[in-house]
């Protein structure tokens, strides 16, 4: 009677060490990402500051600066490290316009590389234009990654921020990851559309990599842990969670050639696709159902799986559990 007693005592603790745990690892990362909105709001209103000294800085800002080459500025091999990467698609017709906001957000280069050295988890910062302008830092090697006419209001970092998807005019997280066009394999984003006199004047964007969350956050961990999206897609895991629900492992896929569209993880990393059909109840339980913990009878193994939610993003995360 005591042996049954202290066992179940010890499981309870067990459990409430590992909720606690969890919750510590989700709150981390809920706070990581409220830094993230705060500074990027920072810099909408440095951009606003812009647009209200406007005249100045036409007049006296260095218009020299960059040397375009076609559609690109400091793009390739020898790009200064101090200074963005520009990309100006074709599409861009008003060439006055497109010159007056290079000028204009000029400034802006010291304070991307600001963020970036001060955020681990930021891999690039930059903003998209209806003028058809990318503003991008680290400078990148856009010569070979981009094509030549894009139109960068097309991809999901500009237009899930634009007027019609965003009529609140508030940040908006891109939670359905994608891969990234310049090559840094799977990203997240945080939007913020940048207003002045009511008019849209680009998205600034943060992009977050899948890798950083994984060294920032996973890997500090021992738990099997899975963050899946709204949409029962994998956005990260540990290996063995990953294999205990039957996904194939994950690759930190780049583009191998250049870019006409968004692109989203594939099928096979969907759990609703799983080749469990066990998995596909799991996820069924979790996301249509509300249930916090479900247990899978996988061949020999026993698999308890308990879910736990994010606040800033719609995403869950799984503690993959086997017996």
């Amino acid at each position: 009677m005591f042996f049954t007693s202290s066992c179940n005592k010890q499981k309870v603790q067990g459990s409430e060490k590992a909720t606690n745990e969890i919750k510590s690892f989700v709150a981390s990362i809920d706070q990581d990402f409220k830094f993230l909105e705060e500074e990027i709001l920072k810099i909408g209103d440095s951009i606003l500051v812009l647009y209200q000294n406007r005249d100045d800085i036409l007049a006296n800002g260095d218009k020299n600066k960059f040397v375009i080459d076609g559609p690109f500025a400091n793009s390739g091999p020898d790009e200064d490290p101090d200074l963005s990467t520009l990309y100006i698609s074709t599409k861009g017709e008003d060439w006055a316009k497109i010159q007056e906001m290079i000028i204009l957000t000029n400034p802006l280069d010291e304070v991307f590389k600001q963020v970036i050295s001060k955020h681990e988890v930021i891999t690039q910062v930059y903003f998209n234009s209806s003028v058809q302008l990318n503003r991008l830092y680290p400078p990148y090697d856009a010569r070979t990654m981009l094509d030549h006419d894009l139109d960068v209001t097309s991809f999901n970092f500009y237009y899930e921020a634009d007027e019609k998807h965003n009529p609140s005019k508030s940040l908006v997280w891109v939670e359905e990851i994608y891969v990234d066009p310049v090559g840094k394999g799977w990203v997240l984003s945080l939007l913020n559309p940048i207003y002045f006199e009511d008019e849209l004047k680009m998205v600034l964007a943060f992009d977050i990599s899948i890798n950083s969350i994984l060294e920032n956050y996973l890997d500090k961990t021992k738990r099997q842990l899975l963050i899946i999206d709204q949409t029962g897609t994998v956005v990260a895991g540990k290996p063995k969670a990953i294999e205990a629900l039957s996904l194939p492992p994950l690759k930190n896929h780049t583009y191998i050639q250049t870019i006409t569209s968004d692109s989203f993880r594939p099928e096979e990393y969907n759990l609703f696709k799983s080749k469990s059909r066990e998995v596909r109840k799991m996820i069924s339980s979790f996301i249509l159902s509300g249930n916090e913990t479900y247990v899978l009878n996988e061949g020999m193994d026993k698999i308890t799986v308990n879910v736990y939610n994010m606040d800033n993003l719609n995403w869950m995360i799984l503690d993959v559990v086997v017996q």
